[in-house]
């Protein structure tokens, strides 16, 4: 027998009247996912290649600084970053269809941004390995802040690591710091500092990664950036003015929802092309099939990434 309270158990999560809505307004591009997601599943869920035993009994008798292990080092941080940031970029499409597929439209848009940026800089790590080992050494600067911040508010948190850790920590810091104080500013002559883990901005790094990326740096990481702060504008695309002349605010937002989606497939093609062509995986003609789907989807006036960019690297 249901006790009462079983009985107020709802069903399932989120806005079933925006589900419907959703699969109703985008049957074509929902018959096309599972393609999407099986060439997905193609390119991430599979072990990376390991170098051969004999390269790497090689390596290792060579010092670090030896020009051979610094590039052997540099290409599997580029490999697996290029991989990773695939792969994180990948779930943010998932996460984005559930939110679009709810009516938050505002949400996926965000998610939209993210994904973006991932993208962005999987593609110019993978014409810019070098950079692989500034991406990397940019986990101990983020690691040391946190840290911080954290004791700052709660010193007893200070107590739970040991001190070499923590002085370890410390020098690691200080190291990757001195690395960025290599730019002096002309006026007052003192070292210019980062937070960021390159200096090259988001749109720089599009121009010079696939050009196609760039054309949608606006829709997919200006427009992201602005919902995800407390801006005007973010909260202008929440409201709709009433019939009496004042505001009120939007429960769902479907056509910012339309617009990831539409983003986010762009997007996920782009991903495809990148990971094909570094990876050499074979996968040329599986992707240019689901390239050819992207108009017929969306309409003729809608561009797929092969138009701009036939292969992304």
């Amino acid at each position: 027998m249901q006790t009462e309270s079983m009985a107020e158990l709802p069903v399932g999560v989120g806005n079933a009247a925006s589900q419907q809505a959703f699969i109703r307004d985008h049957e074509a591009f929902l018959l096309e996912y599972p393609n999407l997601h099986s060439l997905l599943t193609r390119v991430f869920i599979r072990p990376l290649s390991q170098p051969p035993e004999d390269e790497l009994e090689k390596l290792e008798r060579l010092p670090d600084s030896d020009p051979l292990v610094v590039a052997f080092e540099t290409k599997v941080m580029a490999d697996r970053l290029v991989f990773f940031l695939g792969r994180a970029a990948a779930d943010d499409f998932g996460e984005l269809l559930t939110l679009s597929g709810n009516g938050y439209g505002i949400g996926a848009l965000k998610i939209v941004r993210g994904m973006y940026e991932r993208i962005v800089t999987a593609a110019y790590i993978a014409k810019h390995p070098a950079e692989a080992r500034v991406f990397v050494e940019d986990d101990v600067i983020k690691k040391w802040t946190l840290r911080r911040e954290f004791v700052a508010v709660m010193p007893e948190l200070k107590a739970q690591h040991a001190e070499e850790e923590i002085k370890g920590l410390e020098e690691q810091y200080s190291a990757v710091r001195a690395k960025r104080k290599e730019e002096v500013c002309p006026k007052c002559r003192q070292p210019k500092t980062q937070e960021a883990w390159t200096r090259v901005t988001v749109a720089d790094m599009a121009k010079r990664a696939d050009p196609g990326l760039a054309e949608i740096y606006a829709s997919c990481y200006l427009e992201g950036t602005f919902q995800m702060h407390a801006t005007a504008y973010g909260l202008g695309r929440r409201l709709r003015e009433t019939e009496q002349g004042g505001y009120t605010f939007k429960e769902t937002t479907p056509n910012e929802a339309r617009m990831a989606v539409v983003l986010g497939h762009n997007l996920v093609l782009r991903l495809l092309l990148l990971e094909n062509e570094y990876f050499n995986l074979g996968l040329k003609e599986d992707i240019k099939e689901r390239l050819k789907m992207f108009p017929k989807i969306w309409g003729k006036k809608s561009t797929p990434p092969e138009a701009t960019n036939e292969t992304a690297i």
